[in-house]
């Protein structure tokens, strides 16, 4: 949710590597940017959905998104796959009395745009459209999200290009490592679970259908609303629409994942640059060492140029063109994750330089200087999330609906400047002093040798195929 500066390297990476620094780029001082969290206006209608509201007048656009829970690890087990065909085809399958062509041509005929998604632990559906035409187009998303057709052709292409594109995962590192390190530091548990070919050909229409009666409903969801718009007449509107929407069944509870670790995850490929991913479990949202966590791993990985293991790999080793270091919470715990490649001839001594970043950062947490200046970067990193109504209005739904408190964007900042240095050290070795890791390498097949001094190595020849330590 927060932008950080270090996006600028990987546009570079994209265009290969044609410009890159030695040394990180020196980054002259600037005065604090001053931020103003704007008021937003809160309702709830009588089905339970929290409405929020933030006018802006200043141009002719409303936007609205619907966040639900549910997401990819509502999958049922055999089934995976079953929410990202729901979602393409609750869009693209007609909704109401209106057919698939008959709704597209319903919203190209307003200029607005509606999706319908979903992430690991939500649902989604959002439109954006002219304010003249707000009425019109709130209907028409009423129908999406509650009256969807699932049009049996539309359905079957829906189908046949997700097994498509499942079918060329194993075409990219990038792709590839990501199922297996899902599947291995979440082990069977549904955070774990990656469709497959085989998963999406076994569900069928009706599957999709009456997932959707079972898992979509108004309980525990947020929806927002914003731009130029009159609320009352908004407000009305949508109760006359989701009034009366109930949920069929409560959503079931989730227990932490068990990693498949400690293990090498080795899928041998001709590749000029080797793919690396170590993670363990991360936290749970809330959990109190949720922002020193987020401070202490800016500066291990997370910061771009500036971090230690960037400094360390790249900068003074010249071992790889990146290295990023993530920190994601679920409702569960989540994962906690090292992100990088380099040359297979060099992937013993990057291997040996993460760890030992890694250890060394664990014993003796951030420096003073480390600290200030991560605490300063991400104070002012945290203002992208206001450049426009358009962006902060998602991202404050987001927090109402993962249950943050009110305060919290107005409080964030000065908890980032709170944060001590001996907090920020503890969090960063409760995270990587645990010995249940995964490392998932995808590589030349006569790395499988060199890797073995470094545990013991599980060779995957297909990402879906189930494997364990």
């Amino acid at each position: 949710m927060k932008r950080n500066i270090h996006n600028l390297f990987f546009v570079l990476c994209a265009l290969g590597g044609s410009l890159v620094w030695a040394k990180e780029p020196m980054v002259p001082a600037t005065k604090p940017l001053e931020i103003q969290v704007p008021a937003f206006d809160r309702k709830t209608l009588s089905c339970g959905m929290k409405v929020l509201f933030l006018k802006n007048d200043n141009l002719p656009l409303v936007s609205v998104e619907l966040l639900m829970p549910g997401g990819y690890v509502t999958d049922p087990e055999g089934k995976e796959g079953l929410v990202a065909l729901m979602d393409s085809s609750l869009r693209d399958g007609g909704a109401g009395k209106l057919s698939p062509e008959a709704f597209d041509a319903a919203l190209e005929n307003r200029a607005a745009s509606m999706d319908a998604g979903a992430d690991v632990e939500n649902f989604s559906a959002s439109f954006k459209c002219l304010a003249g035409d707000l009425p019109e187009v709130l209907d028409l998303f009423a129908d999406m999200v509650r009256r969807p057709q699932f049009d049996p052709k539309r359905f079957e292409t829906a189908k046949s290009e997700s097994i498509d594109s499942l079918d060329r995962l194993e075409d990219t590192p990038d792709n590839l490592t990501r199922v297996i390190f899902y599947r291995s530091l979440m082990g069977h548990s549904p955070y774990g679970r990656w469709s497959s070919p085989k998963s999406v050909a076994g569900i069928t229409r009706e599957d999709v259908d009456q997932f959707y009666a079972k898992n979509y409903g108004p309980d525990g969801s947020v929806l927002v609303v914003t731009g130029n718009f009159d609320e009352d007449k908004v407000s009305a509107q949508l109760e006359k629409l989701f009034g009366d929407w109930r949920n069929p069944v409560a959503q079931a509870g989730r227990q932490d994942a068990e990693p498949l670790g400690p293990t090498i995850y080795f899928f041998p490929k001709d590749v000029s640059q080797v793919f690396v991913r170590w993670g363990v479990l991360g936290i749970k949202r809330h959990d109190p060492n949720q922002v020193p966590l987020d401070v202490a791993n800016y500066i291990l990985g997370g910061s771009g140029f500036t971090s230690r293991l960037m400094r360390e790999i790249r900068s003074n080793r010249g071992l790889a063109y990146f290295v990023d270091s993530v920190s994601i919470p679920y409702n569960v715990r989540g994962i906690f994750e090292v992100i990088g490649g380099t040359r297979p001839d060099s992937l013993k001594e990057y291997l040996d330089t993460m760890s030992r970043v890694m250890t060394d950062y664990s014993k003796d947490g951030p420096t003073d200087k480390e600290l200030a200046e991560a605490q300063q970067s991400m104070v002012e990193e945290f203002a992208y999330n206001f450049e426009s109504p358009y962006t902060l209005a998602p991202y404050k739904a987001s927090l109402d609906f993962h249950d943050y408190p009110a305060d919290y964007l107005e409080n964030y900042r000065n908890k980032v400047r709170g944060v001590t240095r001996d907090q920020a050290a503890a969090a960063a070795k409760t995270i990587l002093n645990q010995k249940n890791w995964v490392l998932v390498v995808c590589g030349p097949a006569d790395l499988e040798k060199s890797l073995s001094e470094f545990g013991t190595v599980v060779k995957i020849n297909d990402i879906f195929e189930p494997f364990s330590k």
